[in-house]
């Protein structure tokens, strides 16, 4: 049968506001009621449901803020997204996440395993879950409820035994199964079908089904976004940058979650930084090559922010990533040790450092004068390159005069010439016959002589 994970987030209300609440008495608070409060706070005296004015008055200190249904809907899309690294049938549903877990048995082992997974990945993203297990939606959402847990081969004994009052329906319906008889679920079910069907509503009579895993519930399954936009936003202003390291690990997590779902890479970020003032910082950053690893996007960023002066407060942040590219496999090569720095991820950081203009990269010219052939510029121009003859990689400048003859200076000449006649355009003119030598029969040399003076020079080594 088909098995449904429901998860529910204790802290959600709290976690949607983008702060830090561990430390603090928070309470949300929506017409005038306390929805949801932070633990500090409960300790102080504070619970969901009691009046605001009460709460003030238990916990003088308690910060209070306004429930936001916008933050607490882009949270759960954020969740979701988590989520559907364990599978790709993720719904929002009843505030909180429903996943469909029959075939993530095969990749994460059985229920006790997938539930150490989930709750040590949530462990890692510094939020809280509880989750149950059923045949439906509604009977895992039932178990979560009670604090229940069955294995698999008890779901429908643990659903029998339940009370008839922790069903999800109307306190009226409730009262009318109570008065037929019907003190837990199992009772319910021993009756007739027809006669049940014909006594109460319908909506209850489905529901019942569906906690029993005979009604399937139709749920309106996640996607990912097609390009990836979150923000967070703090309940202070933040003074320092670098108190931006949480958010942007964060963000950054959430952005590789979403790329390696997607089987695609970036090499172009936008980060938005709002302040108290109302103003917005933008920032973009352009990586050497596309990655997919939240580190490879959160330490170029991290580096540029580090030079950043605000000047007032800072309230949000939010990440943009529209350009994506298909990700392929990554290419293996028998001669790269496994704990090598990836040079592209090393030429990031720089760049963030020092600046795109303090990065400059060989590239080949279209001069055939050696001396001219190599340059180093910001942006790496490519060139065709016919078939040439061997070239050294260490070059002299300027060469090293050998006089008139070569060998008095301890060249023995073995392969060539080359002949290289250019720069009239430049007013440089060059004309010269390159040698391959052989220095006091212990290193592999380049000399030429030049075909106007007739003199000889050393223009490079080969290694």
């Amino acid at each position: 049968m088909v098995i449904y994970a429901y998860l529910t987030f204790p802290d959600l209300l709290l976690d949607a506001q983008g702060i830090s609440h561990h430390d603090e008495c928070i309470a949300i608070h929506h017409q005038g009621q306390i929805m949801q409060c932070s633990e500090k706070s409960v300790l102080a005296g504070v619970m969901p449901g009691m009046t605001l004015s009460m709460a003030l008055t238990l916990c003088p200190k308690l910060l209070t803020q306004t429930y936001q249904p916008d933050a607490e809907r882009r949270l759960l899309h954020r969740l979701a997204l988590w989520a559907y690294q364990y599978s790709h049938q993720v719904a929002i549903w009843k505030k909180g996440l429903c996943i469909e877990v029959s075939k993530s048995k095969f990749l994460f082992g059985d229920l006790s395993a997938l539930t150490q997974t989930l709750k040590q990945a949530s462990v890692s993203h510094h939020f809280r879950i509880h989750l149950a297990f059923g045949y439906s939606p509604e009977m895992a959402a039932l178990f979560v409820k009670e604090g229940l847990r069955p294995k698999e081969h008890a779901f429908e004994k643990t659903v029998s035994r339940l009370s008839i009052d922790v069903a999800d329906i109307p306190a009226e319906q409730i009262k009318r199964l109570k008065n037929m008889g019907f003190r837990t679920i199992g009772d319910y079910f021993s009756a007739p079908s027809r006669a049940r069907q014909a006594r109460i509503h319908q909506n209850t009579f489905l529901y019942f089904n569906a906690v029993a895993g005979r009604h399937q519930t139709p749920l309106t399954w996640f996607t990912p976004p097609p390009v990836f936009h979150q923000s967070l936003e703090f309940l202070r202003g933040l003074e320092s940058v670098d108190m931006l390291r949480f958010p942007i690990h964060r963000l950054t997590q959430d952005a590789s979650h979403w790329l390696k779902q997607r089987l695609c890479t970036t090499s172009h970020m936008r980060w938005e930084i709002t302040l108290e003032d109302q103003q917005i910082e933008h920032l973009h950053i352009v990586l050497n090559s596309p990655v997919n690893a939240a580190s490879a996007l959160a330490d170029p960023t991290w580096i540029r922010l580090e030079q950043l002066q605000p000047r007032s407060p800072m309230t949000g942040i939010c990440l943009h990533i529209q350009q994506v590219h298909q990700s392929s496999s990554p290419k293996q090569d028998l001669f790269v040790k496994a704990h090598d720095t990836d040079r592209d991820q090393l030429i990031d950081r720089l760049t963030a450092r020092l600046g795109s203009e303090c990065i400059k990269t060989p590239c080949r010219q279209q001069d055939p004068r050696p001396e001219y052939a190599n340059q180093l510029n910001t942006r790496a121009t490519v060139y065709p390159l016919p078939h040439l003859p061997p070239r050294p990689i260490w070059l002299l400048h300027p060469p090293e005069a050998l006089g008139a003859s070569p060998e008095n200076a301890g060249h023995r000449l073995l392969q060539g010439p080359e002949r290289i006649e250019s720069g009239w355009w430049d007013f440089e003119p060059t004309c010269r016959r390159y040698w391959i030598g052989l220095f006091q029969q212990r290193r592999i040399s380049w000399i030429y002589q030049d075909q106007h003076s007739k003199s000889w020079w050393l223009a490079g080594w080969f290694s």
